[in-house]
């Protein structure tokens, strides 16, 4: 299950993530994104995004303006599907990124392969690999993660092996527990990481509480990070509510609260403070488009307990096979 955080980029992620996959036939989009000034103008260029997918695999590329106005590459994923039965899947995923002048770096491989059982539970192992300075491929990371199927939910536990001086060590473990009742679910996830004497410590825990009901989707995750004493500590929440129109446009209102908020200073007080609210409206627009607007409201260093008004950041053009986002993904 994958949950998005409605932070700018983190928006454009999962609005422009989403396409259809159809019975083997190939769908693609391109989307691009435009800033807008203080003055409600649309001035710098984001990221370009156009991606294609198939039953055999996909294409994600990113461009972007240099600082010469070229339009160069920043990253580029190619996914090929080796292998696909009912026993499993394995996919090969290379990943190409480039410096600021467009120039490429040494790419990144990942294969991910999956074995799925009879009774439901499966293995997924990922593999990433990095070129050495002698240009040979050598693995960084290795994850596997196992997954139980139990009754109206699942149940998960991922080992996280990277790259150390003294070879490849266990450095995470994550646990995640999923209740489902329909639509509805209710996820609970705890990250450990290695305590530096052979032990393993929780340094972060994710809950995340998803609800339907008719039209409108609401969502409320909370992020617990380790305190001074060692203990996970509340240190930031989400909230959000999509409603989605007959026409298929669809509003999001996301409130986020953080312990750390602009002009205020955080003491020992557990509760949690309105950081920022952004609404994410999404529409169909001519041309086969979906058009998706973010505007946001943040709290201002004069008066850190008050919202200012709402400003628009930017503005989001997805063309070919597009819907609009949703405030989670699964």
């Amino acid at each position: 299950m994958k949950v998005c955080i409605f932070a700018p980029l983190a928006v454009l992620a999962c609005s422009l993530g989403v396409i259809l996959e159809q019975s083997g036939a190939q769908q693609s989009n391109v989307s691009s994104t435009t800033a807008v000034d203080v003055n409600g103008n649309l001035v710098t260029d984001g990221p370009a995004i156009s991606q294609s997918k198939s039953a055999t695999g996909s294409q994600t590329l990113v461009t972007t303006q240099s600082i010469n106005g070229r339009t160069v590459p920043l990253e580029q994923v190619d996914e090929r599907v080796l292998r696909n039965d009912s026993s499993g899947k394995v996919t090969e995923r290379i990943v190409r990124r480039y410096d600021p002048q467009g120039n490429p770096l040494p790419p990144v491989r990942e294969t991910i392969e999956e074995q799925k059982r009879p009774d439901g539970s499966s293995t997924v192992q990922s593999t990433t690999y990095r070129t050495d300075i002698n240009g040979s491929m050598q693995i960084v990371e290795k994850s596997v993660t196992d997954t139980q199927k139990n009754g109206s939910g699942e149940s998960s536990e991922t080992v996280v092996q990277r790259l150390t001086a003294n070879g490849l060590e266990t450095v995470e473990k994550q646990s995640q527990v999923v209740s489902k009742q329909g639509d509805n679910y209710q996820a609970d996830s705890t990250t450990y990481r290695s305590d530096g004497n052979g032990g393993f410590a929780p340094a972060v825990r994710q809950t995340t509480e998803h609800k339907v009901q008719g039209s409108e989707v609401s969502e409320n995750s909370a992020e617990y990070e380790k305190g001074p004493n060692g203990e996970l500590q509340l240190h930031g929440q989400t909230v959000s509510k999509t409603t989605t129109r007959p026409d298929g446009s669809k509003d999001a209102v996301v409130d986020i609260y953080s312990r750390d908020v602009p002009g205020t200073v955080t003491g020992n007080e557990s509760g949690l403070k309105l950081q920022e609210q952004q609404t994410i409206e999404s529409a169909p627009g001519p041309g086969n488009t979906v058009v998706q607007t973010l505007s946001v409201r943040r709290a201002t260093v004069a008066d850190p307990g008050t919202l200012g008004p709402a400003r628009q950041l930017s503005q989001t053009v997805c063309k070919g096979d597009c819907k609009p986002p949703k405030a989670s993904d699964k």
